[in-house]
């Protein structure tokens, strides 16, 4: 859409011809031949709106493009699409990506970072997908629950940026390079997490679990469809939240 000012114009057939190409595009970067595009809810719902009301709440200010609704109707004719109520796109990725062999998950997203064991490609900041290790998907998750996220609302630790969250988790991440010359990560998440609580503590914060939760982008084993409930991160106990049917 173009804004003029007094007027926004929009053009759906331009609309739809610029999304095919970039859907085609990323594909062919992914060295995939088949597309699934996976969706937010249309009805807006939202499992971490239920478990932190302030989740995403300054986004309402900002509406979505005039043809928004109109170009995804078209494009979930063209592709194959999924969707479910209260989940994030993203948090369909990890549970999908397991299913399909030789999958790619593909998106702007840095926070794909955190999905272990997947081929991830950020199509504009890489050439070619890359392998995401549990270690390093735990590692920025951490990495994310320190710095927060001010566009999802969650603020993290107050005050910390990426090198002070580097700093922290730094002692607790071992790097190196395999024989194929790929980066290797070895991470003692348990030791890390406890320096997290800690830092957390000390700035007189205690909603350090919330944040986790908030950062957490649901992996296999997070969300039961026969139950409808999402499994909350929680290293004291076992946390189920109970989503509306």
């Amino acid at each position: 859409q173009r804004d003029y000012g007094e007027e926004i114009w929009t053009d759906i057939k331009g609309a739809i011809e610029d999304a095919k190409t970039q859907i085609y595009k990323e594909r062919d970067q992914a060295n995939c031949q088949k597309v699934i595009l996976v969706w937010s809810p249309k009805n807006g719902t939202n499992w971490r709106k239920l478990v932190m009301p302030m989740y995403k709440m300054h986004r309402k200010s900002t509406p979505k493009p005039i043809c928004y609704g109109e170009l995804r109707d078209e494009m979930s004719k063209l592709f194959d699409n999924i969707s479910i109520d209260y989940l994030e796109g993203d948090d369909i990725f990890h549970m999908l990506a397991n299913k399909i062999p030789d999958s790619v998950v593909v998106s702007i997203d840095k926070d794909q970072y955190t999905l272990p064991d997947v081929e991830y490609l950020r199509p504009h900041t890489m050439a070619w997908p890359q392998y995401t290790s549990l270690d390093y998907a735990n590692y920025y998750w951490l990495y994310q629950v320190l710095i927060g996220d001010s566009t999802d609302g969650y603020k993290g630790l107050v005050g910390c940026g990426p090198k002070r969250a580097e700093k922290i988790l730094s002692e607790f991440l071992d790097t190196g390079i395999d024989p194929r010359g790929l980066s290797t990560h070895v991470f003692n998440f348990d030791g890390a997490w406890e320096a997290v609580v800690k830092a957390y503590k000390e700035k007189g914060q205690m909603n350090w679990l919330e944040q986790a939760q908030m950062a957490r982008i649901l992996r296999v084993g997070d969300y039961c469809s026969e139950t409808h409930r999402v499994k909350l991160f929680n290293p004291d106990k076992e946390q189920w939240w109970q989503l509306p049917k």
